[in-house]
């Protein structure tokens, strides 16, 4: 069995330990061919180091590392080498600028030290600058730069605005000797999770490219259904073994689970931490939830009273994806950059085009579902797990009592602070819980009279859900039935059970009538 490189981005130990590799190597030629500066925006957990390290081997000339990947036919026989400076911002302090400065300061100095060059100055774009002309000094050649998640020492801290803003300053001067040092300079490129700051950030360094949502790149990172079913088709038998499954059934689940991401509207990726994790485990689980959220990206959904039923219908283009100010952060951009919405289609318009955006997949959907309604609900979330799978087998079996008790003891749970006085409010988070399940669940269902809050579907039955606040779930009841909501799934051959559910501050009352 081939060995899995999970928690693995050294591209050297990969190839020399045999394990799976996917080949992105086919993306190197056009990128450094194409660019001098360039700057890539993929999320978290998404193969973004494991590139950056092939990119680095690459320059260095290691050929070796290359026989047979796609990479080694493209070249000439003799490769050039370049002396490689390769940083990884997530290393550095965030706590305050001032450490963020002197941390920055020392890897600056230890990668100096490798090529025994002596680096020093009297501020960062000195360390920056002296390590960049001593390099070309010594080896005579143009130096390549490499810097692997740029943005982590301020998004680590975008819920202190003001240390933030140090943060941002520190890597902004940083940045700015970029220009002056162009004749020294082979190649550079840079990754981040997000984009935020990005114009700001490099402000005096205009000539970098971003490829995040170029098409040629669109595949750079991530693992397409062809490349997954190649590469791991080992560990794809062993868990139809396993599982007592057919081929079929596991790649459906595997590709409901874990795939669906996109920055082109077509190609459509696996995020690799989650493929890993699953073949690792042998078991379907949220892999997601467990790398954590960004508490700024909670405090802001819960700040803009976001509504998760709006998902299912959010447009963007392409510029309302960044985010430049500290201030005023943008909820939609940051979504997509950190990876729980992505592009679900792209529309092309004579000048410019618009996107579709979209939860990728159950795991990214339910991992948001889960820390979500914990959060405003305060609410443990291994608690709010547990409850939303039994309000699922309740529904399953039809044991209404079982569900109105656990729906009530959620939602009785939400504390006054958090509390919303909309229908919105409770609907969003009705539509969480069962999200965070797999309940297959339409939300905003338009019909020739009227338009349906929930629809929840079920093997062998339908429930057809109305929402209301300060009103009555009999009311809820009337509405459905006035404005004949069961009459689009007539057909279906299911069994249509209606539900009127009316929130107040102090209640929930349920009523159901099949």
């Amino acid at each position: 069995m081939i060995r899995l490189p999970l928690g693995i981005q050294t591209f050297s130990q990969i190839i020399n330990e045999k394990m799976v590799y996917i080949d992105k190597t086919m993306y190197i030629k056009p990128l450094v061919e194409g660019y001098k500066y360039a700057f890539l925006s993929r999320p978290r957990r998404f193969g973004k180091s494991l590139f950056v390290s092939t990119l680095s081997e690459y320059f260095r000339g290691s050929r070796d590392l290359f026989k047979g990947l796609a990479i080694d036919s493209l070249q000439p026989e003799v490769w050039e080498q370049f002396p490689v400076i390769k940083l990884d911002f997530s290393r550095l302090s965030s706590v305050n600028g001032i450490e963020l400065s002197t941390t920055l300061r020392n890897i600056l100095v230890e990668c100096g030290s490798e090529f025994g060059v002596e680096v020093k100055g009297d501020a960062d774009i000195e360390f920056f600058s002296s390590l960049v002309m001593g390099i070309h000094k010594k080896t005579n050649q143009r130096v390549v730069i490499i810097i692997d998640e740029y943005d982590k020492p301020i998004i680590d801290r975008l819920g202190d605005r003001e240390i933030a803003t140090e943060n941002r300053q520190v890597l902004r001067n940083f940045f700015s000797v970029v220009k002056s040092l162009d004749e020294y300079i082979k190649f550079m490129f840079v990754t981040g999770v997000s984009k935020f700051t990005k114009v700001s950030l490099f402000s005096g360094f205009n000539q970098i490219t971003d490829i995040t949502f170029n098409k040629k790149f669109a595949g750079i990172c991530g693992y397409d259904q062809n490349e997954l079913e190649q590469h791991f088709d080992q560990h794809i038998n062993k868990m139809i073994a396993e599982m007592k499954v057919v081929r079929t059934a596991l790649l459906d689940e595997l590709k409901k689970w874990y795939n669906g991401y996109s920055w082109d509207g077509s190609t459509r990726l696996y995020n690799p931490f989650s493929v890993l994790s699953f073949f690792d485990s042998g078991s379907f689980q949220n892999f997601w939830y467990n790398t954590g959220t960004p508490y700024f990206l909670v405090e802001l959904i819960k700040r803009e009273r976001f509504d998760i039923t709006a998902t299912e219908n959010m447009i963007a283009v392409e510029e309302s994806l960044s985010s430049d100010d500290l201030d005023r952060p943008q909820l939609k951009s940051l979504l997509f950059q950190t990876g729980y919405l992505t592009i679900k289609k792209r529309n092309r318009q004579q000048y410019s085009d618009y996107f579709e955006l979209g939860f990728p997949n159950h795991e990214v959907e339910s991992s948001f579902s889960r820390y979500l309604f914990a959060e405003m609900t305060n609410t443990e979330a291994d608690l709010t797990g547990i409850y939303a799978a039994e309000i699922k087998v309740a529904l399953q079996r039809g044991d209404y009592e079982t569900f109105e008790k656990h729906l009530k003891f959620l939602f009785a749970k939400i504390p006054s602070n958090l509390f919303i006085p909309e229908e919105r409010y409770f609907h969003s988070l009705f539509i969480m819980l069962a999200s965070l399940v797999g309940i297959e669940i339409e939300s905003e269902v338009n019909t020739n009279i009227g338009r349906i809050d929930g629809v929840l579907i079920f093997p062998d039955k339908i429930y057809i859900i109305e929402f209301k606040y300060n009103k009555s779930a009999e009311e809820a009841i009337n509405q459905i039935v006035l404005k004949r909501y069961s009459e689009k799934y007539a057909n279906s051959g299911k069994k249509l059970i209606n539900i009127g559910i009316n929130f107040t501050r102090e209640n929930i009352d349920v009523m159901i009538r099949e």
